[in-house]
Formats: structure tokens, C-alpha cells, sequence
């Protein structure tokens, strides 16, 4: 009973059916028997059980044949002094099959055969063991077996091993085993597609096919070395998957393949054939939420249209996504798209800042170095910093601010805001009673913002105008006489610049152009002197 469940445990596991249709395959037939096995009494009574012996020993299912062979009854203690000679018989076919001869490095667990490497140890192997199974063959001991379902089973295994053409063709259902139990008994030498092909043509003008399996058209159009044929195959049968990886065995060792799939074809618009397909499989991946990511394995490999498309598929994944964002950076950074990398960042970076994340969007911007979105942003907050220092708008964007001048390849508009937030820091200071370090302090950032030529004229006025204190400083002048014909200077300069159109003017109260004037006049008065 062990036997039973081990077999049929092993044939479930081992052996799934290849092919669909209506057809019958070995498969199917050791199924069904498979279904009847418990239930026999005398199983080798039954002519099914040495059909499927004989079926399982043609395609070469030797583990299965050598336990189905073990549940003969001839193993049974009660029936071994009455049936020796036939329980030697089945003894000695499980042995060679056991021993059957096989030219390949090694064999999985619990696969039988004996293993050569090299040709000239599997000839010498082979013809030893054909010798004995014709000596087994002929053997008087059969004439001592009284079972004649035992003797007819037993002697109808050795000719399928020994190659016997008809009997190989009543143990297989299909052309294929037939060709694969003529590989195993009859040509197990040979070699080449040609031959193979020509094997394959005579089996099945034995074993026709009523309707053609997709496999089979596959397997033909392989063993007869069409490439077309197996393209169309592949891509009729079996989805882009089976042909996009198809290429690298089509032209493994074929130069007609390898014309075939790599010459470029105008009506397909100037690509080849193999670039095309890799193409068809990347759109299905790129199609999907969870494969896309694997669509640029394949597009970097086609030199023609893989960028343009891979570009389309970065640029269709949603930058609010931050994981997909970071994913698709991932992948720039793999292949060396530094250009669709950066566009990505930007791309991230302007819808931040539309949907109000203005932090995370000057970072992106900041990671794709676009200087003019940045500048862009430092002059539309020039509306919100506030031009007084009592004005406690800055307060909210000084966080912002701190972020846009972290990046110090950055100019313009950023680089003002950055110095116009420590001079308000100074000036305030100052208006909460600080010593006079913080008035130098301040003054030298007046100075600095003024020279800048960052700095918006708007701002010039309001500057001044919070500076009027660190111009009237009591106990000595701040600004020296050229800094202060510098103010002056710009002070002029103001003035002509409020004819031009752009000009924007300042929010200040009416006298702050006159309060500053006479501030300045007074400071290059006290200048003079102290100098």
C-alpha cells in the first residue's frame, strides 16, 4: 500500500499533462490507471497495469516503471518460494532499467539511470547493456514462468528497450513520445537539428495528428530551424513574454536567425525585428501599476525607439507619489538618464507647489538645479517678507527662506531673500535694545544688501527707511563717509528708476523718502567730522 501512495503521490507531482485537447497522451492513460491501482487485487492479472508499464518505460519514466514493477505479486513473502524464478525475472528487468545507460552529468534525487559524461563511456555503457538484455532476451528461465501475463509483459519491455520500431509505436500515443522513445532505444546518438528534424517528420507520419497543439507547431518549427515559424508561434500562442525572450535561443548558433531578428526593416519603421517585439512586451509591462518598473529593462536594449518610449512611461507615473517618484529616480540613476531624471524633479517640484507644499517643492527643484523656477519663487515671495520691520510676515517664511539658500550654487532672488532675513534678524535686535554689536551687525548687512545687485530696487527705500535708526545712532556714526555717499548713490538712483514702467513702488508712509534723506545727510555730516 506504501508502493501505491508513493507512485501515486509521484505521478501527480512529477508528471502534469503537457498538452490539452481531446487527444489520449501516456499522461492521461497512467492517470486513469492510476485511479483503478487500489482497487486491484492481482494486479498483474490486469492487462492495464503492463500497458502502463510498457507506456511509462517508452517516453523513459524509469522511477515510475521500477515502482509500479515493485508491486508485482511476486514480492509478496507469501508468494516468493512458489514464484522465484518469475519474481527473478521482474527482479532482473527492474535492474536493468535500474542501469539504463544515460549521457548526462547527473541525475536529480530519485531519478534512476547511470550517468556518463563523455560519449566514448556512454558507447561502451550502452552496447554492455543492450548485450544484456538480449542475453536476458533469450534466456531459458522464461520458459519457467507460469504467469503468462508476467512472461508476454516482461519479454514486451525488453523489446521496447532494445528498440523494437513497432513496439515503441503500440507503447506512445502521440508523435512526440514516439520521437522521444526513439531518442531513448533506437538513436540515442543523435545529434543536430537536421536529424532531429527529420525524426520528428517520421514520427509523425506514424502517429498523425488530427488538430495541431500550439506546442506542436512550436516544436516543428524549432527542430526545423524556422525562424518565422517560430516567431508567429510565439506570438500567436503564447503572448509577448514567450517571444520577446525567444530571441537569445533563435539566434544561439544561427546566422539566418540572426539575420532575420537583427536586420533593420523599413515597413517596421526602421527597427528590427527583435527590437520590435521587445518593444510590444515593455508597453504590456509599462501597463501596469506593478510591472511597469520592469518595462526599462528591456527598452534600454533597443537603441532606436527604447528612450523615446521609456521617456513616456517615466513621465506618465504620478509625481504626487512619492514612492513611484523615488522608484523612477531609482531608475534614471541605474541607466544613466540624468536628463529624465532632472525633468522628473522638476516635473515633482511644480505640482508641489501648485497643491501649497512649497518646502517639498523647492527641494525637488533644488535636486534638478533649476535656478530659474528657484529665482522665480524668491521674487514671488518678495510679496509676502513684508517691507517694515515691524511687519511680522516674515516670521512664516523664514523656514522656506532657510531652505532656498541652502543651495549655494543659487543667485538672484534667492540670494537676496537670504541676506535680507539676517538683516532683519540685526535690525531687530537693535529695535529690542541690544548693544551696539548687533547696530554693526546691521549696518554691514544694510551695506551688503545695498552693493548686492540681487537686491530689487523695490526694496531699496523700505531698507533705508528701517535703517533710519542705525542712521541717527547716538553715540557715533555706523556707516562711514563712502558708505554713505554709497546710500546716497542709491537713493538717486531710486529716483529715476520710479520713471520706468516696471517699477514697482513701495507701501511706506509719505515722508519716509524725506525722513531718509535727511537721516542720510545728517550721518555724511557726522562722518565727516568723525573722520
Amino acid at each position: 500500500m506504501d508502493l501505491v501512495i508513493n507512485f501515486t503521490f509521484f505521478l501527480k507531482q512529477d508528471y502534469d499533462c503537457l498538452f490539452s485537447g481531446t487527444y489520449p497522451t501516456l499522461h492521461s492513460k497512467l492517470v486513469d490507471f492510476q485511479e483503478e491501482l487500489i482497487t486491484l487485487q492481482v494486479i498483474e492479472d490486469d492487462s492495464k497495469y503492463w500497458d502502463a508499464l510498457s507506456s511509462a518505460l517508452a517516453v523513459g519514466w524509469l522511477d515510475v516503471v521500477v515502482k509500479l514493477l515493485r508491486l508485482h505479486g511476486s514480492y509478496r513473502p507469501d508468494q516468493i518460494g512458489i514464484r522465484e524464478t518469475e519474481n527473478g525475472l521482474v527482479e532482473a528487468v527492474a535492474l536493468l532499467i535500474t542501469n539504463m545507460p544515460r549521457m548526462r552529468l547527473e541525475l536529480s534525487d530519485g531519478k534512476l539511470g547511470e550517468c556518463y559524461k563523455t560519449k566514448p563511456d556512454f558507447m561502451k555503457a550502452w552496447e554492455k547493456w543492450r548485450g544484456q538484455l538480449t542475453k536476458l532476451d533469450c534466456t531459458p528461465y522464461w520458459l519457467q514462468c507460469d504467469h503468462q501475463q508476467t512472461r508476454e509483459g516482461l519479454k514486451n519491455m525488453l523489446q521496447i528497450m532494445l528498440g523494437n520500431a513497432s513496439k515503441l509505436s503500440d507503447a506512445t500515443c502521440h508523435w512526440t513520445e514516439l520521437f522521444i522513445s526513439h531518442l531513448l532505444y533506437i538513436r540515442p546518438f543523435t545529434s543536430g537539428l537536421e536529424s532531429m528534424f527529420g525524426l520528428a517528420q517520421k514520427c509523425v507520419q506514424i502517429k498523425p495528428v488530427t488538430s495541431h497543439h500550439k506546442l506542436m507547431n512550436l516544436l516543428t518549427g524549432i527542430l526545423g530551424e524556422n525562424t518565422e515559424v517560430v516567431l508567429a508561434e510565439c506570438s500567436r500562442s503564447f503572448g509577448p513574454w514567450m517571444i520577446a525572450h525567444a530571441m537569445e535561443l533563435l539566434t544561439a548558433g544561427s546566422s539566418h536567425a540572426e539575420i532575420v531578428l537583427h536586420q533593420e526593416d523599413s515597413k517596421l519603421g526602421g527597427i528590427c525585428m527583435e527590437e520590435l517585439h521587445r518593444l510590444a512586451y515593455a508597453q504590456v509591462l509599462s501597463s501596469h501599476e506593478l510591472t511597469w518598473q520592469i518595462a526599462p529593462v528591456y527598452l534600454v536594449t533597443c537603441p532606436k525607439q527604447g528612450m523615446g518610449m521609456l521617456e513616456n512611461i517615466f513621465y506618465r507615473q504620478p509625481v504626487q507619489h512619492k514612492k513611484v517618484l523615488l522608484k523612477s529616480l531609482e531608475i534614471c540613476r541605474l541607466y544613466e538618464l540624468d536628463i529624465i531624471g532632472s525633468n522628473l524633479m522638476k516635473f515633482a517640484g511644480v505640482h508641489d507647489w501648485k497643491h501649497g507644499k512649497k518646502g517639498s517643492a523647492v527641494y525637488w527643484l533644488q535636486q534638478a538645479h533649476d535656478d530659474v523656477r528657484l529665482n522665480k519663487i524668491a521674487k514671488q515671495l518678495f510679496n509676502f517678507v513684508g517691507k517694515s520691520v515691524s511687519d511680522d510676515s516674515l516670521k512664516q517664511w523664514e523656514g522656506l527662506i532657510e531652505l532656498l539658500s541652502s543651495e549655494t550654487r543659487t543667485a538672484g532672488g534667492l540670494e537676496f531673500l537670504n541676506r535680507y532675513r539676517d538683516f532683519r534678524r540685526h535690525l531687530q535686535q537693535v529695535y529690542a535694545g541690544v548693544a551696539d554689536d548687533a547696530a554693526k551687525q546691521a549696518a554691514e548687512a544694510l551695506i551688503s544688501l545695498m552693493k548686492n545687485s540681487s537686491t530689487p530696487k523695490q526694496f531699496w527705500l523700505p531698507l533705508l527707511y528701517d535703517s533710519l535708526k542705525l542712521l541717527n545712532w547716538r553715540e557715533h556714526p555706523l556707516f562711514n563717509v563712502s558708505q554713505t555717499n554709497l546710500l546716497m548713490n542709491k537713493l538717486q538712483e531710486l529716483s529715476l528708476a520710479k520713471l520706468l514702467p516696471d517699477y514697482i513702488d513701495a507701501d511706506l508712509p509719505s515722508e519716509a523718502l524725506s525722513s531718509v534723506r535727511l537721516a542720510l545727510a545728517t550721518n555724511l555730516g557726522r562722518a565727516i567730522l568723525e573722520e
